[in-house]
Formats: C-alpha cells, sequence, structure tokens
C-alpha cells in the first residue's frame, strides 16, 4: 500500500518559501501585507459604496477598510513590538526554569545546567526587551532559520515515504513480518467457515 506524501512535500516547499522570504527578504513579507490590506480595502469601499439601497452595506464596507487598514499596519506593528513581547516570555521561562532547578531533587549535573539553562533565558529575555530594534532582526532570521528547518524535516519525510513506496510496490510481499490485525475477514475466510 503507498502512502500519500503531497502533505509533506507541500508542508516543505510553503515553509522554504517563509523561510526564504522571512530570513532574506523581509520587505517582500511587509509588501505582501501591503497588497492584501490594499485588496481588502478597495473590496470593502466599492462594496460600501455601490451595494444596497440607501447605504445598506456602506458600514459593512467601513468596517472591511479598517481591518484592511489594520493588515497594512501589521508589519510595522510586529517589527516595533515582537522584540518585547519575545523578550518577555524569555524572562517567564528562564524565571520558571530557575524556580524549577532549585525545586528539583535531580542530579547535581542536571540541576546545574538547568540553572544554567533558565539564567541564559533570562539575560537574553532581558536583551530583547531593553535592545528592540537589533533583537527584532535577530528573531526574525531565527524564525525564518527554524521554518527551514521545518521545511528540511519534511523533505526528509517525503524521503523515507518514497524509499517505502518504492520498496514496497510489489504488495505486501516486502514486509513479510508484519501481521494483518485488522480484524477485517477476507471473503474466501468467510466462504471456507460456511462450508
Amino acid at each position: 500500500m503507498k502512502i500519500d506524501n503531497s502533505g509533506y512535500l507541500f508542508k516543505a516547499i510553503l515553509l522554504t518559501a517563509c523561510g526564504i522570504l522571512l530570513t532574506f527578504f523581509p520587505g517582500v513579507l511587509a509588501w505582501v501585507f501591503y497588497i492584501i490590506g490594499g485588496i481588502i480595502i478597495i473590496g470593502s469601499l466599492l462594496t460600501g459604496l455601490t451595494g444596497g439601497e440607501g447605504g445598506a452595506l456602506f458600514s459593512v464596507g467601513m468596517v472591511g477598510a479598517g481591518i484592511g487598514l489594520f493588515i497594512m499596519y501589521l508589519p510595522k506593528l510586529i517589527s516595533s513590538h515582537i522584540a518585547v513581547i519575545a523578550g518577555m516570555v524569555l524572562v517567564i521561562v528562564g524565571i520558571v526554569q530557575i524556580v524549577k532547578s532549585r525545586k528539583k531533587d535531580l542530579s547535581n549535573g542536571m540541576r546545574n545546567v538547568q540553572l544554567v539553562f533558565g539564567i541564559l533565558l533570562l539575560v537574553a529575555g532581558i536583551f530583547f526587551m531593553f535592545n528592540p530594534f537589533h533583537a527584532s532582526k535577530i528573531i526574525r532570521i531565527l524564525t525564518g532559520v527554524l521554518l527551514l528547518l521545518f521545511a528540511a524535516f519534511n523533505y526528509y519525510v517525503v524521503h523515507v515515504i518514497n524509499q517505502r513506496n518504492a520498496g514496497n510496490s510489489g504488495g505486501s510481499s516486502s514486509y513479510p513480518d508484519i501481521i494483518d490485525a485488522s480484524g477485517v475477514e477476507k471473503p474466501d475466510e468467510i466462504n471456507k467457515r460456511i462450508e
């Protein structure tokens, strides 16, 4: 039985495109938001001005235009506040790790590793919170690299599925040790029982 790998391939291609755009071409991503917001604004204004008797759809069109403006403003909002939000999250996680390392009854080496990890997270969080301009660029690049790593994992899954499909092209004879435990009886087994 062949396994479908098209979903993994689609995710890998999408993650690769997003990772490359986010890491190397952040301006393109901002322009995508501007284009989407512009399309929503134009469509909403046309709907509000031309639709319905007595301007019944005017308020709906204005709400849609407001949503379009918000979408166009998203890149600036994200770039100016993402470092502060990420810094706050890292500070909280760092404090939790430090507290856990003090309370756990782990071996001394593991406790020290968790304590150092918590301190590093705490320092990184404070750096992100008070140096947001450089930190936002670092976060953007790290996010792009993570997306590329997830894409590489999905490409690996596609490769493994292709190998299994190639080895399993002759039916289940490639895997003789697999036992069918589905509980579904085949028609010839039912006929033998009736006779």
